[in-house]
């Protein structure tokens, strides 16, 4: 063994002028898209400039002016929710922890159901923009202001680990430090998702969930072929101990479990789901029917991209079975496995290595730009203009969505530095949003499903689940950074390396799931949001009882979840009627006024 772990590790960066091109590209072919959908906007708004409606410079940044096709829709959902996050981490729980994660998979099912009877029908019905407007009628301008805030706080922690992952990648393949990639790249996304808005975004989405599949099944037939075909994976996996029947063990502090899988996993891809870039995409379409169409087409796709990732998995346990790359250095954190893996088996084709790089930062621009628009959606309608009382011009909307893409797209860059310290990606991006998402969606299932509890203990109970979560998030991530939390891993092995690495033990002793039982900070991270959800509900109902219960007649029918609705004799079915024909008015006027002055 003449080669050295550093030598082999100079070797598979081979990441060409040809991989460049790729890669650049792709950046290229976004930064276009985004200036062919802001040329086109500027364009209608200058010739169109007296008979366009109050409101319409909003409505083709944020919705696209609600005639964008079904199938572009779903992809750039899809690919809203597979950021890198997904494409690298699964594949490494995959290989660290073995299948139990792929128990999981009975999300995407529920998140469908959950979506096509409730969520969406209840948003069409509305007529909204930002998601949270559903909580002024529903309660009030306060939750309202909360949802938004929680939005912002969650969506700002979370988009620093979704740059991070692609640079990881970059980093291992080229060896660029990421601090110099992440820059670069962001103010691509920045670029494009300014200028073009919902529709510039949609349409680069799809450009990259293409080149993410492509990815996946190159990366899947090539590994596959290397280390001997299907039968051989399954034949190594299965010695590996990396095939798992499920653990049906109750203990909440088991990291993964049937329960918490299949449970925590479920309402997971539930909560996640219910935010406001996914129902903006939604209510992008034309009405309900297609909106629900949409649905099973996201649904079928991210279940097809999931199976791609653990099969993935399977594959890096394959090809280092015997030569563990974490143990030797090779790898020096764990989610560059997979970039690893990828310049192994496509180092030697030209284009392939960045074609993998363009996939995994395509995965992050998507998850990024959709992210940005979701935003400007609620600076605008959450902070602006209940503010300035809706009286606030078009060309200060526009300035406003923009300016807001801008200001989070910088902040996101900078929080890079902080994001690298933290762990490990994949179970990071699950746990810091979980601190006030989780009841942020508990304040939701209140005002859909639980007409009698009012404004009040809504508000104080989504604080309950807020402080509560937070000290659970804070403490457990802390504990990890320490290494008080440990959890037991698949074993590996170096007896079949090929070149010189140095040997360090590892002084720190894992903590074993039955030491740690009986923390309550130390729950599995999969019920982080449904557990932060329950706090919500629970506390709502019993400060009811201090504060008092409303009547259910009083909540209009219309915001309440459809198969609720039956049960309740709403005295107040005209409120989200005339809100809507407030707004209707407003529009005729304006069209009157420029009719009188032409």
């Amino acid at each position: 063994m003449s080669q050295t772990v550093e030598n082999v590790s100079e070797s598979f960066k081979k990441f060409g002028s040809i991989d460049y091109a790729v890669f650049i590209l792709m950046l290229i072919i976004s930064a276009l898209i985004g200036l062919y959908f802001g040329y086109k906007d500027h364009q209608k708004q200058k010739f169109n400039r007296f008979k366009s409606r109050r409101g319409s410079v909003e409505l083709e940044y944020l919705l696209g002016g609600k005639n964008v096709q079904v199938f572009p829709v779903a992809m750039s959902l899809v690919a809203t929710f597979v950021s890198g996050i997904t494409l690298l981490g699964t594949s490494t729980e995959i290989y660290i922890y073995g299948i139990q994660y792929a128990y999981v998979m009975a999300g995407p099912l529920f998140l469908g159901i959950y979506m096509h009877y409730i969520i969406i029908p209840v948003f069409y019905e509305l007529k909204v923009v930002s998601m949270f407007e559903y909580l002024e009628r529903r309660f009030d301008m306060k939750l309202r202001l909360f949802g938004s805030v929680v939005l912002s706080v969650s969506t700002i922690t979370w988009l620093p680990i979704v740059v991070y992952v692609p640079a990881l990648a970059f980093n291992q393949t080229t060896g660029v430090d990421i601090h110099i990639i992440t820059p670069v790249v962001m103010s691509v996304c920045i670029f494009y998702t300014l200028l073009g808005g919902i529709k510039a975004v949609i349409w680069t989405d799809v450009i990259q969930i293409v080149i993410m599949y492509i990815v996946m099944v190159l990366v899947m037939i090539k590994g596959t072929a290397n280390i001997g075909g299907l039968s051989a994976l399954i034949d190594i996996n299965m010695e590996g101990d990396r095939f798992e029947t499920p653990d049906f063990r109750i203990d909440p502090t088991i990291r993964h479990t049937f329960w918490s899988l299949f449970v925590g996993g479920g309402w997971y891809w539930i909560i996640c789901n219910t935010n406001q870039s996914v129902i903006q995409r939604f209510l992008a379409l034309k009405d309900e029917k297609t909106a629900k169409k949409g649905c099973k087409i996201y649904v079928i796709a991210i279940t097809i991209l999931i199976f791609m990732c653990i099969y993935n998995g399977l594959l890096l346990y394959a090809t280092y079975h015997d030569c563990d790359p974490l143990t030797t250095k090779l790898a020096k954190a764990n989610d560059q496995l997979v970039p690893l893996l990828v310049m192994q088996i496509l180092k030697d084709i030209p284009g392939l290595p960045g074609l993998f790089i363009a996939g995994v930062f395509s995965a992050a621009l998507s998850t990024l730009s959709s992210n940005l628009n979701s935003m400007a959606a609620v600076a605008l309608e959450d902070y602006f203009k209940p503010v300035f009382k809706n009286k606030i011009s078009e060309t200060m909307s526009g300035f406003v969505m923009r300016g807001t893409v801008l200001i989070i797209g910088v902040l996101s860059v900078a929080l890079v530095y902080v994001v690298q310290h933290l762990g490990s990606v994949l179970e990071l991006s699950m746990r810091l949003p979980a601190a006030c998402v989780g009841g942020m969606f508990g304040i939701f299932t209140i005002g859909m499903f639980l007409p009698w509890i009012g404004k009040r203990a809504t508000f104080y109970g989504a604080l309950v689940s807020s402080a509560v979560m937070t000290y659970i998030v804070v403490r457990s991530q802390l504990d990890l950074a320490r290494g008080v939390i440990g959890y037991e891993t698949k074993s590996t092995s170096v007896e079949g390396c090929q070149y010189n690495f140095t040997l360090i033990e590892n002084l720190s002793k894992p903590i074993h799931d039955d030491e740690i039982a009986g923390q309550f900070h130390h729950m599995s991270y999969l019920y982080y949001m449904p557990f932060g959800a329950m706090i919500g509900i629970v506390s709502s109902v019993i400060l009811s009882m201090f504060f008092g219960f409303e009547d259910p007649n009083n909540v209009d029918s219309k915001l309440l979840a459809p198969m609720v609705r039956k049960y309740f004799q709403s005295n107040n079915k005209k409120s989200v009627t005339k809100h809507n024909e407030e707004k209707e008015m407003i529009t005729i006027k304006f069209e009157d006024m420029k009719n009188q002055m032409e």
